[in-house]
């Protein structure tokens, strides 16, 4: 039995709102949504498990290697040697800590050190790394929109008596930029090894929209 206990916490310490384990961060540290760690969502989304899967094949390619079974070397998956990427990502001494490393991550992507067996998957990573950055300095723009105009609208609706509302933002989705399109779509353009993948729910893209905004009929 394999038991994983990062997330352990003594029940004596259990009181109030953390009793509720709806209500409680779930998942092993370098592999969760770097708003969870930091406590900035404490709902959890579609999209940090999106994020998640993301981390698992991120370490997956830049980790580890395949190797063919050769005369005294035995086959499979193995570490690769050196220094790693993202090592830093599992020894890190607070969730704080770690959610700020995946949070310039995703921020500012850079170049991916693949393993040369894993680099089949470098398009599908590059589109899901785009896709979060995207997704994210919409956010930020959003908020900062949001705290301006808060702050202009401030006077005028105390003497108008009207309450300020908000622009509205797909927290859910990041504004649209990180779905489950976002996920399968790069799987349906694979290459190389992946180029057969099989998608099992392979859902059709939606129906375009005419100039006046209705659906069009197929023909």
């Amino acid at each position: 039995m394999l038991t994983d206990y990062d997330l352990a916490s003594w029940t004596s310490s259990m009181t109030g709102e953390y009793t509720k384990t709806s209500e409680q961060r779930a998942g092993t540290a370098p592999f969760m949504a770097f708003e969870l760690l930091g406590g900035t969502d404490t709902l959890h989304l579609y999209r940090h498990d999106v994020e998640s899967l993301f981390y698992i094949m991120v370490i997956l390619a830049t980790h580890y290697e395949i190797r063919a079974p050769k005369k005294g070397e035995d086959g499979g998956v193995w570490m690769r040697h050196g220094k790693l990427p993202f090592e830093r990502w599992f020894d890190q001494p607070s969730y704080e800590d770690l959610a700020s490393f995946k949070h310039t991550f995703l921020s500012r992507p850079g170049y991916l050190d693949l393993s040369p067996t894993f680099e089949d998957l470098r398009v599908w990573l590059l589109h899901l790394e785009a896709s979060f950055t995207s997704g994210l300095r919409m956010k930020q723009r959003h908020d900062f929109q949001r705290e301006m105009q808060q702050y202009l609208l401030a006077e005028t609706s105390e003497q108008a008596g009207d309450e300020v509302k908000p622009a509205a933002f797909d927290n859910e989705t990041l504004g649209g930029y990180v779905t489950y399109s976002t996920l399968i779509s790069p799987a349906r353009r694979s290459t190389g090894a992946l180029k057969n993948l099989v998608i099992r729910y392979d859902p059709p893209p939606p129906l375009p929209l005419s100039s006046s905004g209705a659906v069009q009929a197929n023909a």
